[in-house]
C-alpha cells in the first residue's frame, strides 16, 4: 500500500507534529478519512483556509468549517486542501503527498523542468 505524507506548514516553520506518514490507497482515500474522522485532524483543519486568488469573494472558512458542510465530497475536499497556503497570519498550508522511498545515494533536490 502506498505511503502518503500529510503536512501542515505554517510560516513559523515545521515541527514534529506538523506531518503524518500514513498508508492509504490514494490521496482521495486520505481526504475521505479526514472527512470521516475530522477530530483526528482537527489541529491541521482549524488553521488551514482554502483561498481562490482569482475570486476575492470566495470564503468557506477553515477546512474545519468545510468538513461540516452537508454533502461535502472527498473530491471537493481534496481540491479545497490544495487551495490552502501559508500566509503571514499563521494560516497553514495543508498538503497530501505520495511518498516515494529512495536510497540516500539517489537523492537529487535540483528541480527538473520539462
Amino acid at each position: 500500500m502506498p505511503l502518503f505524507l500529510v503536512t501542515s506548514l505554517i510560516d513559523e516553520g515545521m515541527y514534529d507534529n506538523d506531518f503524518q506518514l500514513v498508508e492509504a490507497d490514494s490521496k482521495l482515500a486520505v481526504a475521505q478519512h479526514i472527512l470521516l474522522h475530522p477530530h483526528q485532524w482537527e489541529n491541521y483543519l482549524r488553521h488551514a483556509y482554502p483561498r481562490d486568488w482569482q475570486d476575492r469573494t470566495f470564503d468557506m472558512g477553515s477546512l474545519w468549517d468545510c468538513v461540516n458542510i452537508p454533502g461535502m465530497t472527498a473530491e471537493r475536499f481534496l481540491k479545497l486542501i490544495n487551495m490552502t497556503s501559508v500566509d503571514g497570519d499563521s494560516a497553514s498550508q495543508l498538503r497530501i503527498f505520495e511518498a516515494k522511498v529512495q536510497q540516500l545515494s539517489q537523492v537529487d533536490t535540483n528541480p527538473f523542468y520539462v
